[in-house]
């Protein structure tokens, strides 16, 4: 076989050469470009970088000197009349004012005077927080135009204590509160005593040492508390009769004194107390394998238990309450401590066992149903004299309306020996008003 070497024809030198020549052009313009890029990007962002750091960052905010100071500074107490307003409340009628009060300290019930009480029915008492309750009469004296109102649902028991300094001293802030308006809440307003005199009561006794006024009282603002400059009570404002020589007396407003105010405290009948919350059940003890309860026996129609769907019975078949807010009861007794411990109104968890299960109940305590009773202090008939005074021989014991209660003989006792009186301050342990002097 024969071979034959040819030489490349020119044709085909010019192709091979010229595909060398635009391969290697087209390759080394690629890196022109690439290069070219990177140097623009590293541009770019060099001149961003610079840009950035060249900006000046901007200023950080400070918070003014004076912002700081609030911040810092201790938060201010709370105004003595601004705090004692809390225990105000505005007696009402058929939600018309006709009165203020006072509550007494971690008491609840309600100090007033007895003459805006007309026939002393169908009482009411807008608290601070403006919830309105019943109210009733639970004790009064005319003579000094007292009255202490008992509320019948949950306790407020933010009130105001007594003071113990003289409320004519030089140095003294008196103020007294008016209510304003159907719903507007007291206020406190400066008031003047002038004096201590002889002013008449309602059965034409003297007054000692009424503190006479020297400042104007609006008539729905009788009632209202007489504060000194801690907010403590140095008085009541009440009425009473000026003794005009040759002239019918007139009534006026006046302070009661501290003084009296709680010996009249110190006569309030045992019953004018606020009613027990109340659950409608009668239980007994027992106690099965695996828990130990009161079961429910029988359920009142009508009660916060009956509510609830707490059923009694038998064993096995009454419900069983074991806990009352996760304190666990065993007892009839320790059940009934557990619920008066608790307020009216007050939504209170039970825990029943019943049929070998546990279960959980919410119940809303209330004030026992009404049943016929008299009431301890009646208040005088809008017909009658408002400062009249009561019939002798009324006192009488709860549970019997009609019984007059029988004077027990007296046991001579030794004279008692004198007692050295108290210097006059008001510091943070000063007596409420129950307490005895």
């Amino acid at each position: 076989m024969r071979t034959e070497l040819r030489a490349p024809s020119s044709d085909m030198t010019s192709r091979r050469s010229t595909k060398g020549y635009t391969g290697t052009v087209n390759q080394r313009q690629h890196v022109r470009r690439f290069s070219a890029l990177v140097a623009l990007v590293a541009t770019l962002f060099g001149s961003g970088i610079a840009l950035a750091q060249d900006k000046p960052a901007a200023p950080q905010k400070r918070v003014p000197k004076a912002r700081l100071a609030d911040v810092l500074a201790p938060v201010a107490e709370e105004a003595p009349a601004v705090k004692a307003a809390r225990g105000i409340v505005v007696l009402q009628r058929a939600g018309q004012p006709i009165g203020l009060g006072t509550v007494l300290d971690k008491d609840g019930r309600i100090l007033t005077a007895l003459s805006p009480l007309g026939a002393g029915n169908d009482l009411e008492a807008r608290f601070a927080d403006d919830t309105v309750q019943k109210l009733k009469l639970g004790h009064h004296d005319r003579l000094w135009d007292l009255a202490l109102l008992v509320p019948q649902g949950g306790q407020w028991k933010e009130g105001l204590r007594a003071s113990n300094v003289d409320p004519l001293r030089e140095d003294a802030t008196i103020r007294s509160f008016t209510s304003g308006g159907a719903k507007a809440k007291p206020i406190a307003q400066e008031a003047e005593l002038r004096a201590r005199r002889a002013l008449l009561g309602g059965d034409d006794r003297a007054l000692p040492n009424a503190l006479e006024m020297g400042s104007r009282v609006n008539a729905k603002d009788i009632g209202s508390p007489l504060i000194d400059e801690k907010g403590r009570v140095v008085g009541v404002l009440g009425r009473a009769c000026m003794p005009i020589e040759g002239k019918p007396c007139a009534p006026v407003a006046y302070g009661v004194p501290v003084s009296a105010i709680k010996s009249f405290l110190k006569t309030v009948p045992p019953d004018a107390v606020a009613p027990s919350p109340w659950l409608g059940i009668q239980g007994v003890s027992e106690q099965s394998s695996v828990v130990k309860g009161v079961r429910v026996l029988s359920v009142a129609k009508g009660s916060p238990a009956a509510d609830a769907k707490l059923k009694g019975g038998e064993k096995g078949e009454g419900d069983m309450i074991v806990a009352v807010g996760g304190k666990p009861v065993t007892s009839p007794d320790e059940l009934a401590s557990a619920v008066k411990a608790r307020s009216i109104g007050e939504k209170v968890p039970l825990t029943i066992f019943s049929k070998g299960l546990y279960r959980s109940a919410d119940v809303v305590l209330r004030a026992p149903p009404e049943t016929a009773k008299s009431a301890p202090a009646a208040a005088p008939k809008e017909e009658e004299s408002r400062f009249a005074t009561p019939p002798p021989g009324k006192s009488r014991k709860a549970g019997n309306p009609m019984k007059v209660a029988k004077p027990k003989p007296q046991k001579a006792e030794a004279p008692a020996k004198p007692k050295k009186p108290k210097p006059q301050v008001d510091d943070d342990d000063s007596d409420p008003f129950s307490d005895p002097d």
